[in-house]
């Protein structure tokens, strides 16, 4: 494997790895998180290298090296029971925000970023005021459980009780727009029906209802779990996670002449002959003479998106990286946020990403003219993201 990241650098998305994982996991349950925390290309998850006549995983021996040296940094507890388990200097290797204190970090004339649980920070916004809800909440919940007992039942009272903070915030024509990864069973080849189960919760406790489903590709997604994927071979790669768009409103406000992609060449030709021919369609439809001829400057979208999550030497990162801050270990690519801000919402509207992360959404916004407010618990996430604003203002 060639060695980009070094063992340093897995630390802090090995940390998250094993609180995403109840506080307390085996090697095997992290490996391929840390490797979708670090946009690790598939080719190098899966590489192999030989050392004195045996042959190791290089990325997950690079991981074991990194467990040892978050163990020298009193991070982790040695071993027991093969587990890897957070110190409570490991649970707290970012400087977490105090739950019930709000502060503004910074600000700039369209957005402020708030160093806050997002429970808290929604509680300052307006009331009707907000436009859209993009964002890509964790799982499973940020909270240590024995190995083994991920209650999802807690972790959808969770969302349902933090979605019930917003509901007072949105305005009547708004959206809410979550990017929700899948979910694994333990120690065998299925899924949990959480997404399922979450959107039925929505639709009964607090009238969100289900507008359409979106799908993001990743062609670099990683071949994952690696144990049903890569060893085993009884799954093929995931290479799509959902997005779900809601409202409480029937007719959320939309225009998806806002998101028009570039014509395809047959069509093009469609156009410069002045339209389709006169036919009759096998299913009985009929289409006239000149139908599909007029230029709408681009054509609707799908509900696919496709965008590469390969970011690995941006400004953002060589900024994060020369102020000695953490690179944010799950971001992910502008186009998302971008997608839907144009789509659902107009220039000046109110976009809030409760989970802000590095900034991504806000960044987005800010380019687009919306107004933004993000909140985020870690505050060198938000000191890290403040580097997409060059004009930012300390509060």
């Amino acid at each position: 494997m060639k060695k980009k990241i070094s063992q340093s650098q897995l630390i802090l998305p090995l940390l998250d790895a094993i609180e995403e994982r109840g506080g307390a996991a085996k090697a095997r349950d992290v490996y391929d998180l840390v490797a979708e925390k670090v946009h690790l290309p598939a080719e190098e998850r899966i590489a192999r290298i030989t050392i004195s006549g045996h042959t190791y995983n290089a990325f997950e021996r690079e991981v074991r090296w990194a467990q040892q040296r978050a163990k020298l940094q009193g991070l982790l507890r040695p071993a027991e029971s093969g587990l890897w388990t957070l110190t409570d200097k490991g649970s707290s290797a970012l400087t977490k925000a105090t739950p019930g204190l709000v502060v503004t970090i910074f600000m700039t004339d369209k957005g402020a970023a708030l160093w806050g649980h997002c429970e808290d920070a929604v509680g300052l916004l307006d009331d009707k005021s907000i436009s859209l809800i993009f964002s890509s909440p964790p799982y499973p919940l940020l909270r240590k459980k024995e190995y083994g007992n991920l209650d999802e039942r807690e972790y959808l009272d969770w969302m349902v009780r933090l979605a019930e903070t917003w509901m007072p915030k949105l305005a009547s024509d708004s959206s809410v727009v979550l990017n929700l990864g899948d979910a694994w069973r333990r120690g065998e080849p299925t899924l949990s029906l959480y997404q399922e189960r979450l959107l039925i919760r929505f639709e009964d406790d607090l009238g969100l209802k289900l507008c359409q489903r979106f799908a993001w590709q990743s062609p670099s997604k990683l071949p994952a779990p690696a144990e049903w994927v890569t060893v085993r071979r009884v799954r093929v790669k995931p290479s799509l996670e959902n997005i779900f768009w809601l409202s409480t409103s029937d007719n959320p406000y939309a225009d998806n002449r806002q998101i028009l992609v570039p014509y395809s060449n047959s069509m093009k030709a469609v156009l410069k002959r002045g339209g389709q021919e006169a036919a009759s369609r096998p299913s009985g439809y009929t289409m006239a003479a000149g139908a599909f001829g007029n230029d709408n400057g681009g054509a609707i979208p799908g509900n696919l998106i496709v965008a590469a999550n390969t970011e690995s030497n941006s400004d953002y990162i060589r900024g994060v990286k020369a102020a000695a801050l953490p690179v944010h270990p799950a971001r992910f690519p502008a186009d998302l946020p971008e997608t839907f801000i144009k789509f659902l919402t107009r220039p000046k509207d109110l976009v809030f990403e409760p989970f802000g992360g590095s900034l991504t959404t806000a960044a987005v916004a800010e380019a687009l003219d919306r107004r933004w407010v993000a909140s985020e618990c870690m505050l060198e996430y938000i000191q890290g993201g403040r580097l997409r604003f060059p004009h930012a203002q300390a509060a």
